[in-house]
């Protein structure tokens, strides 16, 4: 392989992530980043539902993968799975082998040893122990165990992640509280949040389009995948004050389909690529997160506030604890009727020093600089031997 860059040499299986098509999350600027500087990256990701595949046509069903989504950067998607892998170990062990089976085929194909293992799942654990020996890494963006529906399911996400935890031989965590759980375990943890693309930040280019002609302002806007930690009950009631302002922009889960279509006086778009955000979030008047106040949202560090920072939007939020040191420049409400009158202010507020101060926090979290902090850590010896 011709030489790329300072990584060139190094290869890093980034297992069972979200799709790259998708929301982008840190592992698409991670990867894209460790490739652009001359690393190969194949990417795994996460195995839809079986309703899905079906959907995308027999071709589907098998594992694919599709070349050169950037230079050094290859995209995996596996082979359909078998229901049930969070509730039950023996089919989480049979999904985990035929997924290492898709990926070590396409390695032994391609020539790849000694890889360096990216895993962000609990799950990830099953395939990572049926693949061949090499250092791990464990990328931790949510305290996992508290999305498990039953004391079962909840036990085998904390017991996977614990041997995940143990395995690895570098954690990174976006937030402290995570950091400190399972450095009890391991102690190389290092806190990397979640950050923003440095092109969130460029000023709109001179005739720059209006993404959202079709509604009037103000404008007030949500971007991301809506899930069963959406309030859907302040959503409608935001919609009811402002119908036909209050935009969605995103995936939604199928199990809250049906309550978020039913909301009146909300416009519904579909995902944009990640390119395309800025354009977006230039287009709205205040950008809101009107979560649940869930113990998992307490324990994660929303992507998209600091998406949000970065466009220098006035922001207001469901209160959170992970977002108490942002209280300066994030409106955060306790309940629905401060949600609304936090809205109402933000409208009437007029304070270029405010979004002055919001892009400038922003700028400290940029991927630029965090990727750096990450690259730092791939171990010295990974990098030595990963082409051998």
């Amino acid at each position: 392989m011709a030489e790329r860059g300072p990584l060139n040499g190094l290869r890093i299986v980034w297992l069972q992530s979200p799709p790259w098509d998708g929301l982008w999350t840190r592992q698409n600027h991670f990867s894209r980043r460790f490739a652009a500087e001359g690393a190969e990256i194949l990417y795994v990701e996460n195995p839809v539902s079986f309703g899905r595949r079906i959907k995308e046509g027999p071709g589907a069903l098998k594992a694919s993968v599709r070349r050169d989504v950037e230079p050094g950067l290859h995209v995996m998607s596996l082979p359909i799975q078998i229901p049930g892998s969070p509730k039950s170990g023996l089919i989480g062990r049979i999904n985990g082998t035929r997924f290492a089976g898709a990926v070590n085929k396409w390695m032994r194909r391609e020539g790849w040893s000694n890889p360096l293992y990216w895993c962000r799942l609990p799950i990830s654990v099953e395939a990572l122990d049926r693949l061949p020996p090499g250092p791990a890494i464990y990328d931790v963006t949510d305290d996992y165990a508290h999305y498990a529906g039953a004391e079962g399911e909840r036990a085998l996400t904390i017991a996977r992640e614990d041997r995940l935890v143990r395995r690895a031989g570098q954690i990174f965590t976006t937030t402290q509280p995570l950091a400190d759980r399972l450095g009890a375990i391991n102690p190389n943890v290092m806190v990397v949040p979640n950050g923003v693309d440095p092109s969130f930040f460029a000023p709109a280019p001179e005739g720059e389009s209006d993404p959202l002609p079709q509604v009037a302002r103000p404008r007030i806007g949500h971007i991301g995948l809506v899930a069963s930690w959406m309030d859907l009950d302040l959503l409608a009631k935001i919609a009811a004050r402002w119908p036909g302002q209050v935009v969605s922009i995103g995936p939604v889960k199928p199990e809250v389909q049906a309550g978020y279509e039913s909301i009146p006086g909300l416009v519904r778009l579909p995902p944009v690529h990640n390119l395309e955000l800025p354009r977006y979030l230039r287009a709205l008047d205040v950008c809101i997160q009107p979560h649940l106040a869930l113990e998992v949202r307490h324990r994660a560090d929303p992507l998209k506030i600091v998406e949000y920072m970065a466009a220098g939007k006035p922001i207001v939020s469901t209160s959170l604890r992970n977002l108490e040191p942002l209280r300066d420049v994030v409106e955060l409400a306790g309940d629905h009727d401060q949600f609304l009158a936090a809205i109402e202010r933000s409208l009437a507020a007029d304070d270029a020093a405010a979004d002055a101060e919001r892009v400038a926090r922003a700028r400290e979290r940029s991927w630029d600089d965090l990727y750096v902090r990450v690259r730092g850590k791939v171990p010295a010896l990974t990098l030595a031997g990963a082409g051998s």
